[in-house]
């Protein structure tokens, strides 16, 4: 009985344990098929994550402004994660970024395909620099883009208006807002200075003097005229000379009418002396023919004007001989016979070096002895370097020499051949230089000292 017994319980513990051996395995098999199961979804996890990711990196809408430059780092957030794989459905080299527009377009990253899109937009206002001005009373408004300049912004045209306007009926001054606007409506309001003048001085002309000619003669009028203003600087300046006859001897009255912008008026007469042509008149383009030839022998061109001028004055000097008379009919008769006969007196020579000197292009003036008691005189005033100088090549009594750019003071105290005479209206001619070029000059050469 006892061994049957136990032959039964042996028998009953070999079937747990192969039953308990089973359902181990089974147990082991659910645990590898969880951890099959967790291993895929952190894969599908990690794939989902990785084109979340990619995704987030993208930038679905870029802004950039007008003129700036546009790549492709602006579509990413960070380049490091696969930026460089993307493929752009554009190419933004080809993107003009100076005209406000906006389109969309594609990025392709490992097969998935994101939607951005691209503005180019126009927010930053026109620049200028502003001009303050400054008009008269009661005169025209200026255009608004007068007060203004330098204006820059990426697009054109921009427009440029008045915001307020200043009142133009009294003076004052003030400020003028300007508008300057883009096309994409960018608005830029500046403060301009302005200034409203009331203007009740009227131009001043110089220069105006009577003029002596021959009928038929041609008149420049307005040589030597200028027409200043203190506040207007391009006055106008009309000439009547309406009741001149050109064909008719006689003395006539010319007006010379200056205005300003502000309605001012100047009028200064001058009288026109016509006398009938005399006989034995010589036209000035024979005059400056026979001129430019002795200037041709005596000069050269690579010489200053201070060399010219020397060669000039020692020229008259030493080839045309003093008379005490000839014929003065006219200015081209006396220099004519100064310069062919070789002869003359003081009015012949100064008139003789005037027409060298125009030739050479040197600017000068006859000056006449003011007062004098026996008889007049004549010399001339010639400018060299941007300064006057008075030059006189008429001989002169126990003094072999000409006088050749002397200052108003040296030639106060000139007392060659005992004498001065020089003594005039300084008024009527410009002042001369100040400091002395007396020791560059060699007179008897006729060379100037470097």
């Amino acid at each position: 009985m006892s061994s049957g017994n136990n032959t039964r319980y042996r028998r009953s513990d070999s079937r747990r344990s192969v039953d308990n051996g089973n359902d181990n395995m089974a147990w082991a098999f659910k645990g590898l098929a969880a951890v099959c199961v967790m291993l895929v979804l952190l894969i599908v996890a990690a794939v989902i994550g990785f084109f979340r990711m990619q995704e987030e990196n993208v930038v679905n809408h870029v802004t950039v402004e007008c003129g700036e430059q546009v790549t492709r780092e602006d579509f990413f957030k960070s380049m490091i994660l696969f930026s460089d794989e993307a493929e752009l459905s554009v190419d933004l080299s080809q993107v003009d970024t100076n005209i406000p527009q906006e389109f969309d377009f594609n990025i392709t990253l490992f097969n998935m395909t994101y939607p951005v899109r691209l503005t180019v937009a126009d927010t930053i206002a026109p620049t200028c620099t502003v001009v303050p001005y400054t008009m008269y009373a009661n005169e025209k408004m200026p255009e608004a883009d007068k007060l203004v300049t330098d204006i820059y912004d990426v697009q054109q045209p921009v427009t440029v208006e008045y915001m307020t306007e200043p009142d133009l009926s009294r003076t004052n001054t003030s400020i003028v807002y300007v508008k300057l606007e883009d096309p994409s409506g960018n608005i830029n309001v500046v403060e301009v200075p302005f200034y409203i003048s009331n203007d009740v001085t009227a131009p001043v002309i110089s220069g105006a003097k009577n003029i002596k000619a021959f009928v038929g003669d041609s008149i420049s009028y307005r040589t030597g005229i200028t027409v200043t203003d203190d506040y207007d600087p391009n006055p106008t300046l009309d000439i009547d000379n309406s009741a001149v006859d050109m064909n008719t001897p006689g003395t006539y009255t010319v007006t010379y009418v200056a205005r300003d912008a502000a309605g001012n008026i100047a009028m200064t007469d001058i009288k026109l002396t016509l006398k009938k042509k005399p006989a034995t008149y010589v036209e000035p383009e024979e005059l400056y023919a026979v001129a430019q030839k002795i200037l041709n022998k005596i000069t050269k061109s690579n010489m200053t004007d201070m060399e010219k001028a020397l060669k000039i004055f020692h020229w008259c000097r030493y080839n045309i001989n003093y008379i005490t008379s000839t014929d003065t009919s006219s200015w081209t008769r006396a220099a004519y016979d100064a310069l062919v006969k070789r002869q003359g007196t003081c009015y012949s020579f100064a008139m003789a070096a005037w027409t060298l000197l125009d030739c050479a292009g040197i600017e000068n003036k006859i000056v006449e002895r003011e007062p004098f008691r026996w008889s007049a005189h004549y010399w001339n005033l010639v400018k060299i370097d941007g300064q006057w100088y008075h030059c006189d090549s008429t001989p002169r009594q126990h003094y072999n020499s000409y006088v050749f750019m002397l200052t108003d003071a040296e030639l106060a105290r000139f007392t060659g051949g005992g004498f001065n005479g020089y003594n005039f209206n300084h008024s009527k001619y410009p002042a001369s230089a100040t400091q002395s070029v007396q020791n560059r000059i060699n007179y008897g050469s006729a060379t100037v000292k470097k």
